[in-house]
């Protein structure tokens, strides 16, 4: 049985929304790479020795006016001339929490790097996290004499799952030299605004300071930038986070379990998505994000959630090149290739951290969610996020969506796949003696009640009914009056063809 917060949750949503629905590089002669797939080597080149890929990371340092580390990250040198991909949050300066960028760049895999340049911000998009900066000078002022090891870039749509990813970078946890780990492709994830590959999923070891580093395939190839939990300044970088109400309390606090992502659970950001970065960076020309405008400081208190509405949950197959459901259904029959979630918003502030949660049969499925993403959609509109199968597709059984906008939750749904679970319809008929004015029918295995399954314009007077459509299995049904009371709960309920349940009080 949920637990009462969650009825709560739902009786606000309801007030607040006004009882909507909610179901639904090679080099060239000047400064560096010409970033896509054709400066990688061709298939038969030898593979890249790990030692010649370590010469090609560097360890970056957020430095005061003094000189002295306030956090560090790690990148990965693209051109001779200094040019690092790294990510955005490793040289984030919108806080003024830093004077200036250190590098140190690696000399062998048994030492510390030496910290003796300084370099600059060419452009950065904190809708995705990535960056570039250039070295610029040495770190006491003199020029740069010489030419830098770098590594090349490879196609990111080459990688497939199972493929060998060898992560190279200076987690913090590993001591001061160089770190390397080794794992495979475990899936893709798929965002809107971005595409299907948003994010490359891995079982390889990501830790605090990897933050930028290398992802390489096997042949040495730059596919990825490991991307993990932190910025500058404040906001430390973490690897485990709440997400569950764990001890039942109705609230998301430290009291909970920290549940561990490795700050977005071994996530690596594809290169493809830094192919404008880093050609603007090397002509010097002005970046402008394909993915959404430029998120602006953290407000000073943090954001504020209070107005945010998260609501209308629809389920689909798939979406179409304007990001809309290709079809919207309750239920999907076995095998279903991806299964994607759609939800209108209001209220949101681009920079928020938010998280799109897909549970399956009850557990959280790891190489689907969304974990700590930056917001870049605007104050409002339609938003979707997609769950992808392997290639026989997606088990049967209950999928569910939580999304969470700084870490408090704020709307989700379920549904039903599997060929025993047909689509039917459910009529919903009020004997009892006052009106019901929002009706949630929820799997039971899923965590949240989702919203009201009547509609934003839909309630029942005693006497009057209103048929929805479900797919066929057992639920759990909410039923509240226009005060956001309950009105009565049953548990259990199977429905297997066309049925009625009837409101008693």
């Amino acid at each position: 049985m949920r637990s009462p917060r969650l009825i709560i949750l739902l009786a606000l949503a309801v007030l607040l929304s006004g009882l909507a629905i909610a179901c639904g590089g090679g080099g060239d002669d000047d400064d560096g790479p010409t970033p896509s797939s054709s400066t990688a080597p061709s298939a038969t080149t030898d593979p890249v020795g790990i030692d010649d890929l370590a010469r090609g990371v560097v360890q970056i340092f957020a430095l005061d006016e003094d000189d002295n580390p306030i956090w560090t990250g790690s990148g990965t040198l693209i051109s001779e001339k200094g040019f690092i991909l790294t990510n955005g949050h490793v040289v984030d300066d919108r806080f003024d929490e830093y004077d200036h960028l250190g590098v140190a760049v690696t000399e062998s895999e048994d030492t510390a790097p030496d910290l003796n340049f300084e370099a600059e911000i060419q452009s950065v998009d904190y809708a995705i996290d990535l960056a570039v900066i250039k070295i610029t000078k040495q770190l006491d002022g003199g020029a740069v004499l010489e030419d830098f090891p770098f590594v090349q870039i490879g196609d990111s749509n080459g990688v497939h799952l199972g493929d060998d990813i060898q992560v190279l970078g200076y987690p913090g946890i590993g001591g001061d030299t160089i770190t390397f780990t080794r794992g495979a492709v475990s899936g893709f994830t798929s965002e809107r605004a971005v595409g299907d590959r948003a994010w490359i999923k891995t079982d390889a070891a990501i830790s605090g300071g990897n933050s930028g580093g290398l992802a390489v395939n096997g042949r040495g190839e730059l596919i990825g930038v490991p991307t993990i939990v932190g910025s500058g300044g404040d906001t430390h970088t973490v690897d485990c986070r709440v997400l569950e109400d764990t001890n039942g309390d109705g609230f998301l606090d430290e009291s909970d379990t920290c549940i561990s992502v490795g700050g977005f659970i071994n996530g690596i950001r594809p290169v493809n998505l830094a192919d404008l970065l880093i050609q603007t960076a090397l002509t010097g020309e002005e970046y402008v994000s394909p993915y959404g405008e430029e998120t602006g400081p953290t407000p000073t208190g943090g954001f504020d959630t209070s107005l945010i509405k998260v609501r209308n949950f629809q389920f689909a197959p798939d979406v179409t090149e304007g990001d809309l459901p290709t079809e919207i259904t309750p239920a999907l029959p076995s095998n279903p290739p991806t299964i994607c979630a759609f939800w209108d918003y209001e209220g949101m502030q681009d920079g928020e951290s938010w998280d799109a949660i897909w549970y399956v049969n009850g557990e959280q499925d790891d190489l689907g969610s969304i974990i700590n993403d930056t917001w870049s959609g605007g104050e409002s509109g339609n938003w979707w996020a997609c769950i992808l199968g392997n290639e026989e597709g997606l088990a049967d059984g209950v999928y569910e969506i939580v999304v969470q906008v700084e870490g408090e939750y704020q709307g989700g749904s379920a549904l039903y796949v599997g060929d025993d679970h047909p689509v039917v319809s459910l009529t919903i008929e009020n004997q009892a003696d006052i009106e019901a004015c929002a009706v949630a029918v929820s799997p039971i295995t899923a965590q949240n009640w989702g919203g009201d399954k009547l509609g934003s314009d839909v309630t029942l007077p005693p006497g009057e009914s209103h048929t929805i459509e479900v797919g066929a299995g057992e639920y759990d049904i909410l039923v509240l009056d226009c005060d956001a009371e309950t009105i009565e709960q049953a548990n259990d309920i199977v429905i297997d063809s066309d049925s009625t349940y009837t409101i008693l009080g």
